[in-house]
């Protein structure tokens, strides 16, 4: 599978994902072409090598002969939807916008229908979005990740208002993602178009993803700084062709000498209803040779601080060690089997690509069948496994 990465190490902005994809390879002239589909006017694309601390990278310029404006999302769709793209296209960019617009009306307080684009709704915002939609296909890219932004602070100005940075709408679109705030930084390093796209079109992970690579490509900003060049890079090759992307997970672990057995059964509930990925103990013999247990939890960061703060109020520990392990796991999806029993039975399915690893039935599914049926639950569970692997293998 072809995969591409962004290192957002300098923030993102649409000008720089289309700039680096243009040296990636992206033909100029393939881009004017499909983005004339569009029927926006006269417009040109500039591109330019700048340097950018120590390397040569790709400066992407959107030139508008046509300088109108698009005061709302409806606008912009009706464009796209009357446009010579191709149908998927359409709908791919169409769902980006409709996105941003649901952040400046979750902001704004309003509906999305009376929300006004500002400087959103300049021709050059559907160029980015588009060309970034239409640079995706014409390389080929199939999935794609991303790391963690850094954010700058200070102000700036939208429409003759002042808004604090990071932009309130480039921080709705980035919920449930980990961000950096730099205050050393005094300039927006990412625009609500490169959120967007970022929100749309990638998963976040905590490194990049294990990968023949291929090709890499670096699209400039339009700041220049002597720290830390301003420029996104984009690596793109073939993805490792077992299970997906390395993630960073929390495992905790602690000691237990002098906590009844009883106090488990609520704890393991407890834990799980708060966000715990997995949970078990084994016996241990501890200093003194006296029996214990240890207790240990996997979580994502998101959940440690509660599922710390529960461990401690339902067990008699003192102290607990905390781990941050990678983790790779096979892709997953339930699917529905109508069995020879008569009766539809959920059934998991863990894969790779194309390959199927691990086909299990749903165990209340097949209990309730043993139940109903007056079976042993080992020939329920066997005879559905059967037929799953006949299906699905």
């Amino acid at each position: 599978m072809k995969i591409a990465y962004f290192d957002c190490c300098s923030g993102i902005s649409g000008d720089m994902v289309l700039g680096a994809f243009i040296d990636l390879g992206v033909s100029v002239k393939q881009l004017k072409t499909e983005l004339a589909k569009l029927n926006i006017g006269a417009f040109d694309l500039k591109v330019k090598k700048v340097q950018r601390g120590h390397i040569k990278v790709t400066k992407l310029d959107v030139v508008l002969g046509d300088k109108r404006k698009f005061k709302d999302l409806e606008s912009m769709l009706k464009l796209i939807e009357k446009s010579k793209l191709d149908l998927n296209i359409k709908i791919k960019i169409k769902n980006i916008l409709i996105k941003l617009a649901q952040a400046e009306a979750k902001v704004h307080k309003q509906s999305v229908a009376k929300v006004h684009f500002h400087q959103l709704g300049q021709i050059d915002t559907i160029i980015d979005i588009a060309g970034c939609v239409l640079a995706i296909q014409l390389l080929g890219i199939e999935k794609i990740y991303a790391s963690h932004v850094v954010l700058g602070t200070g102000i700036i100005k939208f429409a003759d208002n002042i808004f604090p940075l990071p932009a309130p709408a480039v921080l709705e679109l980035l919920k449930n993602r980990k961000i950096k705030i730099n205050p050393e930084i005094r300039h927006e390093t990412v625009t609500p178009t490169g959120a967007v796209l970022l929100s749309f079109l990638t998963e976040q992970v905590s490194n990049m993803p294990i990968m023949s690579v291929q090709k890499i490509g670096y699209g400039a900003g339009t700041y220049e700084s002597a720290d830390l060049p301003n420029a996104l890079r984009i690596v793109i090759g073939k993805a490792d062709k077992i299970a997906g992307p390395d993630s960073s997970i929390t495992v905790i672990e602690t000691n237990i000498d002098d906590t009844l057995g009883l106090n488990f059964d609520l704890l393991f509930e407890r834990l799980f209803k708060t966000g715990a990925l997995d949970v078990f103990t084994c016996s241990i013999m501890m200093k003194k040779q006296r029996p214990g247990i240890l207790l240990q939890i996997q979580t994502e960061e998101k959940d440690l601080e509660q599922i710390i703060k529960l461990v401690f109020e339902e067990t008699s520990t003192i102290g607990i060690r905390i781990n941050k392990v990678v983790r790779r796991k096979l892709n997953r999806k339930t699917l529905n089997l109508r069995t020879d029993y008569g009766i539809i039975v959920r059934v998991k399915i863990a894969f790779s690509d194309d390959q199927v690893f691990n086909i299990a039935p749903e165990y209340e599914d097949c209990k309730a069948i043993a139940i109903k049926k007056s079976l042993p639950f080992k020939i329920v569970y066997e005879r559905i496994k059967a037929q799953a692997l006949k299906r699905f293998g």
